[in-house]
């Protein structure tokens, strides 16, 4: 098969095609790589003096310089909404020993109000603002964020055109922020919105549906800049713990799934764009529910997680929905050597990408206790053993 462009490979592989090779993605905000992970390849590439720029503030995850993706062979191109400064937290008055040379603040709150603190390599939730609460009056009186206030929008579309016209990329979109459970539990605290889902119902309808409210004028507002230009949307909403999914499939059904299903069709119907849903754990028990509410691809597929046996995941969902990750990045990257890493990648690419249907990344966010010649084993590994037909 004559090589593809990198466009055409991704795009090939979630419409479930055999392209010339597993597509390979890094530099997502589920996919790319810690500050300190990214100082530790830069170094070990001979590209030290490459600036540190920081995407996301919570997760402390890097934008990739263009040189280091081409050295990987990656095929994704992240297109990244933008929001302006959140301020520090007015608490914040004392001086932190965890500071470090990057000038990292002790905690923030966020636009929705929610208190992060930096816990060693994230900013961790410290305080969640619907806590206390538990009556309707107190979603009504919340003070929601208005996406019209905190959202950059400025140069979105040309650097979308860019992406389309001059470069040959796959490009991903990504709106910010969890999506309905994930953003609901960030303001409520995770065991009472567990809760509430059993016995404060009406309560938890109302969080959803105002969490919603406030995800879809962010998606309007995004989607139409570049909505036309995107070949992936990018939306998260952690449902499953690393053991079991976080709720019954019949308590998803009835109190989460309806929102998410609103949200999905609301972005589908403003874009072509395919859509990926990111969520750890084992989520098994809950994709052909995905697949039904429109679910193009599933990230990261946790190996480590229960049911998440790839083979497996093939065998079951393979021709409905596209897998994009695999990689262990709990034990295999950070604890194997390079021969091992290589092994991993070959594993998940015969379990995963015979008839398309594969797109290769880490589980998750690489972070600093990954060496770097494994991170280049990963990707040098996937693009050779990656070349269709694959080896079975």
């Amino acid at each position: 098969m004559s090589q593809m462009k990198p466009r055409e490979r991704l795009l090939a592989a979630i419409n479930h095609q055999e392209p010339d090779r597993v597509p390979l993605d890094l530099g997502g905000i589920n996919t790319s790589l810690m500050v300190g992970t990214y100082d530790q390849l830069k170094s070990h590439l001979g590209m030290g003096d490459l600036p540190t720029k920081v995407i996301s503030k919570t997760w402390q995850i890097v934008e990739l310089d263009e040189r280091i993706l081409q050295r990987l062979s990656i095929d994704t191109r992240y297109l990244f909404l933008q929001t302006r400064p959140i301020q520090k937290d007015p608490q914040d008055d004392e001086p932190s020993a965890r500071r470090t040379p990057r000038d990292i603040e002790e905690s923030f709150v966020d636009e929705w109000g929610v208190r992060r603190r930096f816990i060693l390599h994230y900013y961790e939730i410290s305080d969640h603002p619907l806590k206390q609460a538990g009556r309707l009056e107190d979603i009504e009186s919340y003070p929601w964020p208005d996406p019209r206030e905190h959202i950059i929008l400025d140069g979105l579309r040309e650097r979308a055109r860019h992406l389309r016209e001059d470069t040959d990329f796959a490009i991903v979109g990504y709106m910010g922020g969890a999506s309905i459970f994930e953003q609901s539990w960030y303001l409520r605290g995770y065991a009472e919105l567990l809760l509430d889902l059993l016995i404060n119902k009406e309560f938890a309808h109302s969080l959803f549906s105002r969490v919603l409210d406030v995800r879809k004028q962010n998606s309007e507002a995004y989607l139409r800049e570049v909505g036309d230009y995107l070949d992936v949307i990018q939306i998260g909403d952690d449902i499953a713990t690393q053991n079991e999914l976080a709720m019954s499939p019949a308590l998803y059904r009835e109190m989460v799934k309806p929102y998410q299903a609103e949200l999905f069709r609301f972005i589908k119907e403003r874009t072509p764009a395919k859509l990926y849903y990111h969520t750890c754990g084992a989520i098994a028990p809950l994709i052909d529910d995905l697949i039904e509410i429109g679910v193009d691809a599933l990230n990261p597929v946790q190996v480590s997680a229960r049911g998440m046996d790839t083979s497996e995941l093939k065998r079951r969902f393979g021709d409905r929905i596209a897998f994009w990750g695999a990689i262990d990045s709990q034990r295999a990257l950070p604890f194997g050597t390079c021969e091992e890493v290589r092994d991993e990648v070959r594993k998940r690419i015969r379990d995963l990408a015979p008839g398309g249907g594969y797109v290769l990344a880490g589980v998750h966010n690489l972070q600093p206790d990954i060496p770097p010649a494994n991170i280049l084993a990963m990707y040098e590994e996937g693009a050779r053993y990656g070349r269709y037909p694959v080896k079975v």
